[in-house]
């Protein structure tokens, strides 16, 4: 078990300089002063998987700058684990909640599931104190609430971040093999009430999950800045003097014959001169990459035995840019089944005609420095003529939400956590089936050629996610949880 130190960032009143932020900020902090008062005394303690990576390691920085300026105690653990095991079941675990795999699970996935939380649990104890509250997220850490239970006397939180809008006989096998864990928290956490298993809802509360507008992600970048990003992470390599040195590690791009090297070595991209269209996700065959990369592939040769070469439209799809992107393998070594996604994506790529390989850019993105990865993903979503998210299932999508941020559009399939977001043809368009490429293909190339309609969809984007999907809407609503559920 680890404490996670988080470093200093953006006040309340970086915030309240934001025009667009100001009255966001005042709402809450009129909202909290009740909360906050009845939370003295007592810290809170937030629990997962990664302190890198994920939404939930992005979130709780932010989130905890914010509640300790306020006078909030609360703390940050992330569990630790050795066994591959660990890793592979909670990987089966996170697939069979949002309705994928074969939903077997042993005895043995159980004894492995205990020993890695029990190996947790000293260090745990030797830190919180009992009145404290624990908030424990995710699958990975479940465990550790009944343990922790026997030894101290605290109030217990699930926050579960994924989920699926239907049962299956999956999520059906993966809720019974979690159920021993659930008896022991006193209130759960999900993000959409379609998530929440039937034995759960009447003690259970709703919290979509936000972004932080100030967050190296989601930051306001000049446009010299947004290049200069792309120059440093060696995106963009002409050879130009800039301000910044470059980025130790470079994004990797994949080379026609499957392997690794920069993204301007065999071809130049001419990222800057190219609509652009880009997804941004871990290696999961849920995000769906590879349906996106066959729908892309559609507009191209469609557009080369119908389009009029003489017009505008055929000229832009002929220039744009599929970029996907995800984690550099190089800097993950605990998800296997990601190495095996990006493989067959791969695989998928090399196969394609030379001629449409350079018009798809599939970029690793070095994460071994958090604030230039964040940098660096900015940086593509404001470049981007159109973010996508083709899930085929998502238990939120806050790329999405960083991108509507941006006032770029969005192009999402109809998986909840996105259907949630997106108003279809007002703040952006929804895909029903991402598997559906014929359908898909003809969303894409509508947005491309019709930039006004893309304009539209990016202001109303960002006035969405202000008015519902910052960490002031969702810090309102923990800051009242966790005042009520305290001991």
């Amino acid at each position: 078990m680890q404490k996670i130190n988080v470093k200093p960032g953006a006040k309340i009143v970086d915030y309240k300089a934001y025009g667009s932020l100001y009255s966001s900020v005042l709402d809450f902090l009129e909202k909290i002063k009740t909360p906050i008062g009845q939370l003295k005394g007592s810290t809170i303690w937030m629990v997962n998987s990664t302190a890198i990576g994920g939404g939930v390691a992005e979130m709780l920085p932010s989130q905890m700058r914010i509640l300790r300026e306020l006078g909030v105690s609360i703390e940050w653990l992330v569990i630790e684990a050795k066994d591959q095991a660990f890793f592979g079941l909670t990987k089966r675990i996170h697939n069979a909640i949002h309705g994928s795999g074969d939903g077997i699970f042993t005895e043995e996935d159980r004894k492995v599931f205990e020993r890695v939380n029990q190996q947790n649990l000293e260090v745990a104890l030797s830190m919180i104190n009992d009145g404290d509250t624990i908030v424990i997220h995710d699958p990975q850490p479940m465990p550790l609430a009944a343990m922790i239970k026997k030894n101290k006397q605290v109030s217990l939180i699930w926050r579960c971040h994924i989920g699926l809008d239907r049962k299956t006989k999956v999520t059906k096998a993966v809720w019974s093999f979690l159920a021993p864990y659930l008896s022991s928290y006193d209130h759960y956490v999900f993000s959409l009430q379609e998530y929440v298993p039937k034995i759960l809802r009447a003690n259970t509360s709703i919290i979509p999950p936000a972004i932080d507008p100030l967050s190296h992600k989601n930051r306001a970048l000049q446009l010299h800045k947004c290049i200069g990003i792309l120059f440093q992470s060696g995106i963009i390599d002409d050879g130009k003097k800039i301000l910044y040195h470059k980025y130790k590690h470079q994004v990797r791009r994949v080379m026609p014959d499957g392997s690794f090297d920069r993204p301007n070595a065999k071809n130049e991209l001419n990222f800057i001169y190219r609509p652009i269209v880009t997804e941004i996700s871990r290696w999961d065959r849920l995000k769906g990459f590879k349906e996106l990369m066959q729908a892309f592939i559609k507009i191209k040769l469609d557009n080369r035995k119908h389009g009029d070469p003489k017009s505008l439209e055929y000229k832009r799809i002929e220039m744009s840019l599929l970029v996907l992107g995800g984690p550099d393998p190089a800097f993950v070594s605990d998800d296997p089944e990601g190495q095996e996604v990006l493989q067959e994506l791969i695989q998928e790529y090399q196969n394609i005609d030379a001629q449409l390989q350079n018009d798809i850019a599939i970029l690793l993105l070095p994460l071994d420095n958090p604030k230039e990865n964040a940098l660096i993903v900015n940086a593509l979503q404001l470049s981007s003529s159109i973010v996508v998210q083709n899930s085929i299932q998502e238990g939120f999508g806050l790329t999405a939400t960083e991108a509507m941020w941006k006032k770029t559009p969005v192009l999402v399939s109809g998986a909840a956590g996105l259907r949630f977001q997106v108003e279809h043809n007002k703040n952006g368009k929804i895909n029903e089936d991402p598997t559906d490429i014929e359908s898909l293909s003809k969303t894409l190339a509508y947005m491309l050629n019709h930039p006004k309609e893309r304009d539209k969809w990016a202001f109303n984007g960002q006035l969405r996610v202000i008015q519902n999907f910052t960490l002031f809407n969702q810090l309102v609503q923990w800051l009242n949880l966790l005042a009520k559920t305290r001991l």
